[in-house]
């Protein structure tokens, strides 16, 4: 940061929308060696299993990659932007999660509206006062489906989100549009566009989402979660492991009343010597 005016407007930025978007925050050949790297992957060996793929897509997201050894751990734990993160919110930080999260061309899928906190918050943190620092290693712009947020969201706390299946089977939260739609005439949402080098940090109780990208332009960012040392977490593996469960449960209910349903309309096709659903046949063309 040039000095120190630079950065109280930054903080103060941050404190009053949830959310400040640094350009030019880190060199771009560092974003462009990272794509490079990822792009020169099996996307499908990258992948711990089928839940992390979409529809035509052969990895939708990355977990875990502060932990590695590549261009893109380099980057995750980028010292700027931990130091940086630490200054915003005036505490030390540390990474607790990460990933990549990657929106291929054509048919990338869409990420409803919701909190981070929904995800985090019953792990046992004292405080709801996480955030992450999102690097983009590519354009994201008004083309490729890009980030959506709701400023000055995060002062309203944790919000009630609905739960849904995702399509990869995935259970998943989303804030209902009848919120969204109060929380739009209220603070109005604003659209990321940013280039690769630019990092935007954002208070996980920012309402965002994206929609899907149905554009020839791939859209991929890098993810540090992080946490600050005053907010370490309660009983963090106990909790952790009951949300686990909770979420789990749904899932496992979902697929037992999806195998039936799928089950018993394959049944009675086979059994039928007439249509069982779709259009009947008409006259004309038997």
């Amino acid at each position: 940061m040039k000095n120190n005016a630079s950065l109280q407007r930054f903080q103060n930025e941050y404190e009053r929308n949830g959310f400040v978007l640094i350009k030019n925050f880190i060199d771009k050949s560092k974003c462009t060696k990272a794509l490079k790297w990822l792009n020169s992957k099996n996307k499908k060996k990258l992948a711990k299993s089928w839940t992390e793929l979409e529809p035509g897509v052969d990895l939708a997201v990355y977990f875990i990659v502060h932990q590695g050894k590549s261009p893109v751990s380099e980057l995750v734990n980028n010292k700027k932007i931990l130091d940086f993160a630490s200054k915003l919110v005036r505490d030390k930080v540390y990474i607790y999660s990460s990933k990549v999260n990657l929106k291929a061309p054509w048919c990338g899928a869409v990420e409803y509206f919701h909190q981070d906190l929904v995800y985090w918050r019953d792990r046992g943190y004292p405080r709801e006062d996480m955030l992450s620092a999102m690097v983009f290693l590519e354009p994201h712009n008004d083309i490729n489906a890009p980030l959506n947020i709701f400023p000055k969201t995060h002062k309203l706390g944790f919000i009630k989100h609905e739960p849904f299946i995702n399509v990869n089977g995935l259970a998943k939260f989303m804030v209902p549009p009848k919120t969204l739609d109060k929380l739009k005439k209220k603070y109005g949402v604003i659209r990321i566009n940013a280039k690769p080098g630019d990092v935007l940090f954002f208070h996980m109780g920012c309402v965002h989402g994206s929609g899907h990208n149905i554009s020839s332009q791939s859209r991929t960012v890098v993810l540090s979660q992080l946490n600050t040392v005053g907010n370490i977490p309660k009983d963090v593996e106990k909790n952790s492991k009951k949300f686990n469960l909770k979420r789990a449960k749904r899932e496992y209910d979902e697929s037992k009343r999806r195998f039936a349903w799928f089950k018993n309309k394959y049944s009675k096709q086979l059994k039928s010597k007439k249509l069982t659903f779709s259009a009947p046949i008409v006259k004309q063309e038997k």
